[in-house]
């Protein structure tokens, strides 16, 4: 049976691949194995999926296009027919013209292969121009979508337009399945062009695309099952572009409390922000470091009226600007972690407090309005400049329109490639690199990619991004700065609005510190 690409998959590290990767793949593996033998691999996994997530479909409807994604689907209608409780299967040729057309040489070889199957099994295909599309849809328990595959670099047209816009507006009662991607999703970016399906659940075979995980769209896969066809696409001396995943590693990077800890052992978190009118930033970035476990959390509000004390934490020791900056110098390159940006605004003061941060070698996580203050100089200046020099690990962490800014781009082009958009901003910076959202994409300097799995909508609300900025510092300085603390921390904020998605409960920013450690510790 193909695997569930859930929490529990998520804890080992799973490898995202490109197209061409998985084409090499295919080819290297087809090139060792009779003929149509990966088709009826991929037929079989998509079959026994089916049965086994719909057990009591009685009837199927298979959406096939002209391309080899076509003949998986064309595949596993047969293997679904020769069932000794077999559904009742409709089989729907889409884009492919007439049955004239439906002939060697006209189609992939596999694909014939796969329609001479699903004759044999006593299916006939009917072309989209033949049927009733509303009325097929809705008495079908399970609308198989075989119509697009890997290689989408459009948006769809003509039949196939027409198929995936009626999966979307006709009255369904059953479930829908897509075989490899669905169709109209772009696997390298997880973006959709035009019309997509919006599935309940996807096979991906061979391995997994950006686009399954990351992207704008990827939600639209719904469910996310993996089958290797027992093909491993490195064998092929291909390299997957990022991990996704990991977890267990990521959160082995945090030390144990042991009996004898101290709080000098658990580090030291300094922010700095809270510009008149918005301290709450600063707070909330504050308390998600003291409540991960930095050993002390010290805060510097940029407004010089703002209260001498959190009535909520009061742990958390509020310091004059000038003196929290040279109290981080003196502590030299002891456990500690600096933040600098929520609420900080972008006044003469702000900019010159993250120039003396930059010059500091300590793990710096810049955020917000400190990014904004890199976006609004050229690429040259003297705050660029001083950061790309910086000998400490650096973590810029920008939304997508914060990422265009700091690029000279736009939101949607960061979205339309959001592995490319990180990895060009931590070129630029030299800096490590969250691209949150939807998968939140992590860049190392040295060029490695890790997509986060963990997180949901509940995340979509002000401040959230400031109690992000504060636990990743907080993890920085208990795991002394190494990439796979960041990746907990990241990965802890989307589990806690996962686990408040389960329990059916309010997020809000204020709250989401407390729940970042109940996700920590029910992982």
């Amino acid at each position: 049976m193909p695997s569930r690409m859930d929490a529990r998959a998520a804890r080992s590290s799973v490898p995202l691949w490109d197209e061409a990767a998985l084409r090499a793949a295919e080819r290297h593996a087809a090139s060792r194995l009779a003929p149509h033998s990966l088709m009826a691999r991929a037929a079989a996994a998509a079959a026994r999926l089916l049965r086994a997530r719909w057990p009591h479909a009685r009837s199927v409807l298979v959406l096939a296009g002209p391309g080899n994604n076509g003949g998986d689907g064309l595949a596993a209608a047969a293997w679904l027919a020769r069932l000794q409780y077999a559904p009742r299967l409709q089989v729907v040729l889409v884009g492919c013209g007439d049955p004239v057309q439906w002939s060697a040489g006209r189609r992939p070889p596999d694909w014939c292969w796969a329609l001479a199957q699903a004759r044999a099994a006593g299916i006939e295909p009917r072309p989209w121009s033949a049927i009733d599309a509303a009325e097929l849809l809705r008495d079908a328990d399970v609308v198989l979508d075989a119509l697009l595959g890997l290689g989408l670099h459009e948006a769809p047209r003509g039949e196939i337009a027409q198929a995936i816009e009626s999966l979307g507006t006709a009255r369904r009662r059953g479930g829908l399945f897509a075989v490899d991607l669905p169709s109209g999703l772009r696997g390298s970016t997880g973006q959709a062009a035009g019309a997509v399906v919006r599935a309940d659940a996807t096979l991906a075979m061979l391995g997994l695309q950006p686009g399954h995980v990351t992207g704008p769209d990827s939600d639209a896969c719904g469910e996310l099952w993996l089958d290797d066809l027992q093909v491993d696409p490195g064998a092929a001396d291909a390299r997957p572009l990022a991990l996704w995943g990991d977890v267990d590693s990521a959160l082995q990077a945090l030390p144990a409390l042991h009996r004898s800890a101290h709080k000098g052992a658990r580090g030291d978190v300094r922010l700095f922000g809270g510009a008149a009118g918005m301290g709450g930033a600063l707070w909330l970035a504050a308390r998600a470091a003291l409540t991960v476990g930095a050993g002390r959390v010290f805060a510097a509000a940029l407004d010089p009226n703002a209260q001498p004390l959190d009535p909520v934490y009061p742990e958390i020791m509020l310091r004059d600007v000038r003196d929290l900056l040279g109290q981080a110098r003196d502590a030299g390159g002891s456990r500690s972690a600096l933040v600098f940006g929520p609420g900080a605004g972008t006044s003469p003061e702000a900019a010159q407090a993250l120039l003396e941060l930059l010059a500091l070698e300590q793990p710096l996580v810049i955020d917000a309005d400190g990014l904004n203050l890199l976006a609004a100089q050229a690429p040259d200046g003297q705050a660029w400049s001083a950061l790309r020099a910086r000998r400490a690990p650096t973590w810029l962490t920008p939304h997508p329109t914060e990422a265009a800014r700091l690029l000279r781009s736009d939101t949607a082009a960061v979205q339309a490639d959001r592995l490319g958009a990180a990895r060009r901003l931590g070129d630029l910076s030299r800096a490590h690199v969250v691209l949150k959202g939807a998968g939140s994409v992590l860049a190392d300097p040295d060029g490695s990619m890790w997509v986060n799995s963990s997180g949901n909508g509940l995340l979509a609300s002000a401040g959230t991004g400031d109690v992000l900025s504060g636990a990743l510092a907080a993890c920085l300085a208990l795991g002394r700065g190494s990439v796979h603390a960041a990746r907990a921390a990241v990965w802890m904020h989307g589990a806690a609005a996962d686990q408040a998605l389960r329990e059916a409960g309010a997020l809000r920013a204020g709250t989401l510190p407390d729940a970042l450690l109940r996700a920590w510790h029910a992982r």
